[in-house]
């Protein structure tokens, strides 16, 4: 057995020799060079962590369920297939790029759960039959609360990801009670995830919690403006520097995905040192408003019909061209609490009933999802800056 050492839930074991090969894979460690805020870190200076310490807190969680559902007596699991639920815990973020979900999609057209499908072919060649776990990850197996435990609306994801990015970023807002929701677990008659009815509070406090953060954190403005600063910047990178993958991007073939491991955060950044001393001026601007944090200001609402010709007015006559670059209009949204009938939490009562949620707090559905219209741009007087800066500044 192995020990770990985590600031959030202490020391991780892990008992199973193959979790433990699973960890030391290539595929696993390069999630220590992905951040996993992405560029939240320009706002919350300390949210450097990683999805490789993520993973290992959603490993923790899982096998800390499992035991908590064993001892009860609620489950019965196979060796085998609690190995297999652990391993999907792993392994669940394998598929994500560099900056997270900053630049999903935009690397690959896929949503990083599709990547780790695929990656998951890979890795059977170095560990072995993976298709339990596959089933897991696609909500594909016979028991139900695997699935729901790996991704469900109060899933071991969420537990870790709020409670890690809370102590990182420091928006204590964010912090759940993880022992007491794990705790209160329990298994339906008809074998789904459930919540005990002592735990309702714990619940009710994990859905704020989880609004809170995305109010403060992930759809912050200012991590808004970054986030849609590199996008900007990705897009005129590859369309300079050509496509970034050996096969056509609609097929996930064993090379493109290879190409795709084969980035991280710090092959980004030398892209964007590279971009600073480009000879076309807007990727140059823009490679060096994100070396030198000078953002989109952000508003929210929708501009005023003539808003964008007083800005583009104001802009330095040689950037005037290629105002585009510099303006942004967009839409944040997030259902934190928008339960449907595969996304529902249920309280199941002492005296057997399962209820969902939102019929014993009505009061979660008010508020309801979070939504968000903005539109931004980079400044003529930062404009002005970076221009005057882009020969003197280290590339």
């Amino acid at each position: 057995m192995k020990i770990i050492n985590d600031p959030i839930h202490g020391f991780i074991p892990v008992r199973f020799p193959r979790v433990l090969r699973a960890i030391e894979h290539p595929f696993i460690q390069r999630l220590r060079r992905l951040s996993q805020l992405g560029l939240a870190q320009l706002v919350y200076p300390n949210a450097t962590h990683t999805r490789f310490a993520h993973a290992l807190g959603t490993l923790y969680l899982m096998d800390t369920a499992l035991q908590t559902l064993s001892g009860k007596g609620r489950i019965a699991l196979r060796p085998e297939t609690h190995e297999a639920a652990l391993l999907a815990a792993l392994l669940h973020d394998i598929g994500h790029g560099p900056f997270s979900h900053s630049l999903e999609g935009v690397l690959l057209p896929y949503p990083h759960e599709t990547l780790t499908h695929a990656l998951l072919d890979l890795l059977e060649a170095d560990l072995g039959d993976l298709s339990e776990t596959r089933h897991i990850l696609k909500r594909q197996h016979p028991e139900a609360y695997l699935c729901e435990l790996i991704e469900g609306p109060l899933d071991v994801d969420r537990l870790d990801y709020l409670v890690r990015d809370s102590f990182f970023t420091g928006v204590q807002e964010g912090i759940v009670g993880t022992e007491r929701l794990i705790y209160t677990l329990t298994i339906t008659p008809d074998g789904h995830l459930a919540i005990e009815e002592k735990g309702l509070a714990s619940v009710e406090k994990f859905i704020l919690a989880r609004r809170f953060m995305y109010w403060q954190v992930y759809l912050h403005k200012t991590v808004l403006a970054a986030e849609t600063l590199l996008k900007r910047w990705f897009d005129l990178w590859q369309e300079i520097a050509g496509p970034l993958f050996p096969t056509e991007a609609t097929t996930l073939t064993a090379e493109t995905l290879r190409a795709f491991l084969r980035l991280d955060d710090t092959q980004v950044w030398a892209w964007i040192h590279a971009g600073a001393q480009h000879l076309h001026l807007p990727l140059r601007l823009l490679s060096r408003a994100l070396l030198n944090r000078v953002l989109f200001k952000i508003h929210w609402g929708t501009p005023l019909p003539e808003t964008y010709s007083q800005w583009e007015a104001q802009l330095p006559a040689a950037l005037r061209p290629y105002a585009q670059s510099f303006w942004v209009e967009g839409r944040a949204y997030s259902a934190t609490y928008e339960p449907s009938p595969a996304h529902e939490i249920h309280i199941f009562t002492k005296a057997g009933e399962t209820i969902p949620l939102s019929e014993l707090t009505p009061w979660l559905l008010a508020a309801g999802p979070i939504e968000k219209t903005y539109w931004g741009y980079l400044s003529a007087a930062s404009l002005e800056s970076l221009l005057q800066s882009s020969e003197t500044l280290p590339g």
